[in-house]
C-alpha cells in the first residue's frame, strides 16, 4: 500500500477510540461469521495505521516496556514546555504552535517561551518531518501534509495531552503559520473534540460570533480564487514537474535510488512533493472546511500583501472574532517576523473572550 493511500485510510481509522479499533481487529481475526469484505477493510485499516506510524516512530524490542523504557521513539523533533499543575486544579491552557513551510520551531521560540514563563501556559512545538531538527523520511514521496497531521497527533499523544483525565485538559489551542494553519484545520476536521471551544460559547455555538481556538496566521488550507494569487499556479507547476520526474523514473528506475539517497536531491524533490497540494494542503474543502472555520477559527492574522494565501473573509461565516493585518508586510517576511509581533502579550488571542 502506498503511503498517500494509507494516510487516507488512517484518517478514517484513527478517529475511532482505541478500544473500538482493538475490538474490531479482534473480531476480524477471530469471528468466522464476519463477512469477508468487512474483515478485509478492518485488516487493511490496521495495516495502514502501522504503515503511517512506521514513518513517525522507531519501535524497540518487546522487553523495553518491562525494563521501564519507552517502547518507541519518535523520528521527529518536538519541544514541550509543560506548566506544573496542582492535583486539585484544572490544567493550564495548552497551546500547539505549528510553523510553516521551510521554517522550524525556532520561529516560535520566543513566543512559546513567554507564553510559558509569563502566562503559565503549556506549549508544544513540533518540527515537521523534513524541517528543522526532524530528518527527512527514507523516500521523498513520504513528505505529505496529511502525514504532518498524524505527526502532530503523535506528539500530542506522547505529551499525554490526549489521555488526561480532566475533561478540559484535552482541549487544545492551535496557532499555525501558513502550512501549519492547514495542518491545524485538518487536525480539527479529524479530532474536533480535542480542539478548544470556549465554555462561554459552547452552549450557543450556532449563534456565536466566533468560537475558539485556531489562530490562523497567513493560513493555508483554503481554496484561493483571488486573481492575483499565485498558489494555484504554483501547485499546478509542481505537479507537472513531478509528473515529468515520474516519467523519468519509469524510464530509468535506478534514478529513484539516487533521488532517495542523495540528500539535496531528496530535499529538493521532497519539498516539491509536499507543496504540490498548495493552497489547500490536503484539507477537506466544502462543508467540512466551513464547519471547522465556523466553529474554531477565532483569529485571523495576515500580512498586508499576500499573493500565496490571501485573506478571504467571505470563506468565514461568521467572520473571525478578530482580524489583524500587519502593515507593509508580505507573506515571506511575515513568517520571519512572528517572534517580533509579540503575540504573547495579547491575552485576548489566547484566553476566553470576556
Amino acid at each position: 500500500m502506498e503511503l498517500h493511500r494509507a494516510l487516507d485510510v488512517e484518517a478514517q481509522w484513527c478517529i475511532l477510540p482505541p478500544w473500538v479499533r482493538a475490538a474490531l481487529l479482534f473480531r476480524a481475526l477471530h469471528d468466522p461469521f464476519l463477512p469477508a469484505s468487512t474483515r478485509m477493510h478492518v485488516v487493511l485499516a490496521h495495516y495502514a495505521h502501522h504503515l503511517v506510524h512506521r514513518h513517525l516512530s522507531t519501535h524497540t524490542d518487546g522487553g523495553a516496556s518491562r525494563r521501564g523504557l519507552p517502547s518507541s521513539h519518535p523520528k521527529y523533533f518536538s519541544c514541550l514546555l509543560e506548566a506544573p499543575t496542582p492535583d486539585d486544579a484544572p490544567p493550564p491552557r495548552r497551546i500547539v504552535l505549528l510553523h510553516g513551510w521551510l521554517m522550524s520551531h525556532k520561529d516560535w521560540k520566543q513566543t512559546a517561551w513567554k507564553l510559558h514563563r509569563v502566562h503559565g501556559y503549556s506549549v508544544l512545538m513540533v518540527d515537521f518531518i523534513g524541517h528543522g531538527h526532524s530528518p527527512y523520511p527514507p523516500r521523498y514521496d513520504a513528505l505529505l501534509p496529511a502525514l504532518y497531521v498524524h505527526q502532530v497527533r503523535d506528539a500530542i499523544v506522547r505529551s499525554k495531552w490526549a489521555s488526561d483525565s480532566h475533561p478540559s485538559s484535552r482541549k487544545l489551542t492551535f496557532a499555525g503559520i501558513s502550512l501549519g494553519c492547514a495542518v491545524s484545520l485538518r487536525y480539527a476536521q479529524l479530532y474536533p473534540a480535542h480542539v478548544y471551544v470556549s465554555p462561554l460559547l459552547a452552549s450557543i455555538i450556532a449563534h456565536a460570533p466566533c468560537s475558539e481556538k485556531i489562530i490562523m496566521l497567513v493560513g493555508a488550507g483554503m481554496p484561493t480564487d483571488r486573481w492575483y494569487a499565485i498558489s494555484p499556479l504554483c501547485g499546478r507547476v509542481h505537479r507537472a514537474v513531478l509528473a515529468s520526474l515520474d516519467a523519468l523514473v519509469a524510464a530509468a528506475p535506478s534514478l529513484l535510488y539516487w533521488l532517495n539517497t542523495l540528500y539535496y536531491a531528496k530535499a529538493l524533490v521532497g519539498h516539491l512533493h509536499l507543496v504540490q497540494f498548495t493552497p489547500t494542503h490536503q484539507v477537506e474543502s466544502g462543508p467540512a472546511l466551513d464547519k471547522v472555520l465556523r466553529r474554531f477559527a477565532s483569529t485571523a492574522i495576515w500580512s498586508h500583501v499576500d499573493v500565496l494565501h490571501p485573506l478571504q473573509l467571505e470563506l468565514f461565516d461568521p467572520p473571525p472574532r478578530r482580524v489583524i493585518t500587519v502593515p507593509f508586510c508580505e507573506h515571506g517576511l511575515f513568517c520571519k517576523l512572528i517572534d517580533f509581533l509579540a503575540l504573547h502579550a495579547d491575552r485576548e488571542l489566547w484566553d476566553d473572550p470576556r
